[in-house]
């Protein structure tokens, strides 16, 4: 018969035969002397029953997986009828349906129920327990049951009618006066009512010295903290703590929900730094269990690949099963964080010097050709006339100097010209007075010399007297046809003399303070495939324009070829040395709001954030005013990474 069973069956039937031996010697050998024989300090306690449940392994997989369950009965006694149906359910996820790993629980003896159940796939399966006994009751118990942790954690069981017989504060802490070590503490935690319960409970935190001599004005805080399960987000309960008495502390905290919790609480004095305990505790079982008092100034320890991986003992990843590494209160306090090289391999992180060098910073101003205001000139006249033949009969045209732009008659100037006439005939003598007068009003009413000369040749008036161009140019206004009636001081015909331009820039008003006259500066012209001609600042305006807050730079360009035309676009180069600075990568600086971080290499796989003051900066390169000193070696890519893990660490400032 032996013969037809195969070794790993045989095994697995020896094993499941010897499991309740072994753990009826385990729990019964404990009997003290009054004749408690349950332990209660890892016992759940629900409605009538004292419950005590083991995984085999204690770290669920995939496959088979061992479940037993102890059952006690308010009188210290086994419970020996009870029906249990046990569940593992993975929830529904997406389009994944809910997945269902029961275990069928025989009865073994000694109210020891034994079952298997198996788990197709890593991830979170919540237990769910029901217990029904004909003697002594109902019951229902659920924990937090996942592959990628030890163990079970109690969410949710029927409220206890039972008290534990057990008084004793928790194991790990000194029975004798409740006391337990952290850091440069002795610290006692009670809470009130015991076991806790949903709703209101009372923290007592009492604090000496290792000489044990109260502590007072010290900072304590105090959480509960239930985690996230499934779908259900993370519940916080903070207790508000004050010192009643010299080194006695009280608060009170509410629990939402049935189940297990874990309380962190943490002391800080200005003379000792900091102690941290944290303690397990459940609404169906009564007394806390210390769970970790963290040494010196260790604040947790985390996974360097997953950073939001976070226990108070050491261990592994439940996530890569990499080894957890400490993470100090310094750390938390400055937000830095230590990374392994294969870690920063993978997210591309590089460093480089932070170091004084020369900067040159390029400003671009956007600007446009235009006129040389200085020489611009407008044809007007001094006297009321009409407009005769037009010379300058369209806009654009080049006209040169002492060109006819048009003939004009009026009166005035007719009477001019016989008034002149009539003095020379009378006054032979040329520096006579009212001769130099005649000829002194001809002249301020534009008549050249030349023309004043042929009138005295001719001997006669002329009706309709050609205006004459005073500087050679192109009309760029033109406000008169001929027949025109015009009125002395009317514009008639603007020119502009194109062979000088300015092409004019707007620069911001930070960078007014780098610009000076006499700068050098590239022209940049698009519509001449980018045509780059050097010049000059030769002015920059003293004034903001409102709208803009901007100010105009001036250039002055020669434009004897003409290929520069008033309102082309332009791009103004300035090429700006700064000197020396302190300065570092555009790519190490990251922008928090207001603040400016880089991430300092301290050595070691440690990285550190740092805040800084940042001064001018170009394309490459950004100047440091404070913060890092020349030498520290600066994060350059990859940081945005290390800030997201940095955050995870702790709420620093900074951001």
């Amino acid at each position: 018969m032996i013969s037809l069973i195969s070794r790993p069956r045989l095994i697995t039937l020896v094993s499941l035969m010897l499991v309740p031996v072994i753990l009826f010697w385990f729990f019964f050998t404990g009997t003290n002397n009054d004749n408690t024989i349950f332990d209660e300090r890892t016992a759940h306690f629900a409605g009538p029953f004292k419950v005590h449940v083991q995984l085999n392994p204690q770290q669920p997989k995939v496959g088979d997986n061992m479940l037993t369950i102890i059952l006690y009965g308010k009188d210290n006694q086994p419970v020996t009828d009870a029906n249990i149906v046990s569940v593992a359910e993975m929830p529904a996820m997406g389009s994944m349906p809910a997945m269902q790993a029961p275990a069928t629980m025989k009865h073994n003896g000694a109210g020891v129920y034994v079952g298997s159940f198996e788990l197709s796939m890593t991830g979170a399966w919540p237990l769910s327990l029901k217990i029904n006994s004909v003697s002594s009751g109902l019951a229902a118990l659920s924990f937090d049951l996942t592959t990628s942790r030890e163990g079970l954690r109690l969410t949710d069981a029927t409220p206890s009618m039972l008290s534990p017989i057990s008084k004793q504060m928790n194991a790990g802490i000194s029975a004798e006066s409740g006391f337990t070590t952290a850091g440069p503490y002795r610290i006692r935690v009670i809470i009130n009512p015991d076991p806790p319960q949903v709703g209101k409970n009372t923290i007592i935190v009492t604090i000496t010295d290792k000489n044990k001599q109260p502590i007072s004005g010290a900072k304590v805080r105090a959480v509960a903290q239930m985690p996230a399960m499934g779908s259900m987000a993370t519940m916080n309960s903070p207790a508000e703590i004050i010192e009643t008495t010299q080194g006695k502390y009280e608060g009170s905290f509410e629990l939402g929900k049935r189940g297990e919790w874990s309380m962190a609480v943490d002391i800080e004095t200005a003379q000792l730094g900091h102690g941290d305990l944290t303690f397990d505790m459940a609404t169906g079982r009564e007394g806390i269990t210390l769970a970790t008092a963290t040494p010196g100034d260790i604040s947790h320890y985390t996974c360097s690949m997953h950073p939001s991986v976070k226990s108070a003992t050491p261990g592994t990843c439940p996530i890569c099963a990499m080894n957890l590494v400490s993470v100090t209160k310094k750390e938390m306090r400055s937000g830095s964080i230590r990374m392994d090289a294969r870690r920063r391999q993978l997210i591309g992180v590089t460093t480089e010097i932070a170091e004084n060098k020369p900067m040159n910073q390029i400003i671009r101003a956007a600007g446009r050709v235009t006129y040389d205001e200085t020489r611009l000139t407008d044809i007007t006249l001094k006297f009321d006339g009409w407009i005769g033949s037009l010379y300058a009969n369209f806009l654009g045209v080049s006209i040169e100097k002492n060109q006819p732009l048009f003939e004009v008659y009026g009166p005035d100037l007719l009477s001019a010209q016989q008034e002149y006439l009539e003095t020379r005939r009378h006054k032979k003598n040329k520096h006579d007075t009212l001769l130099k007068a005649a000829r002194d009003r001809l002249l301020l009413w534009d008549i050249r010399p030349a023309q004043i000369r042929q009138l005295e040749k001719r001997g006669r008036t002329v009706d309709y007297l050609p205006i004459l161009a005073p500087i050679s140019g192109t009309v760029i206004e033109k406000n008169i046809v001929a027949g025109s009636a015009v009125k002395a001081g009317q514009r008639l015909l603007r020119i502009a003399d194109l062979s000088r331009v300015w092409v004019e820039g707007q620069i911001y008003e930070y960078e007014i303070p780098l610009v000076k006259v006499g700068m050098a500066v590239d022209v940049v012209l698009p519509d001449l495939s980018d045509r780059k001609i050097t010049g000059k600042v030769a002015f920059i305006n003293p004034y903001l324009e409102g709208e803009t807050r901007t100010a105009k730079v001036r250039v002055e360009l020669d434009n004897s070829n003409g290929e520069l035309r008033p309102d082309m676009y332009a791009h103004l180069h300035l090429d700006i040395d700064l000197g020396k600075r302190l300065v570092v990568p555009e790519s190490a600086v990251l922008y928090a709001g207001d603040s400016r971080i880089v991430f300092v290499d301290l050595g070691d796989g440690a990285l550190q954030p740092r805040k800084i003051k940042a001064g001018l900066r170009n394309a490459n390169v950004i100047e440091v005013l404070d913060g890092i000193e020349p030498g520290d070696k600066v994060v350059t890519s990859g940081n945005f990474l290390i800030a997201a893990e940095s955050k995870l660490k702790a709420g620093i400032d900074q951001w």
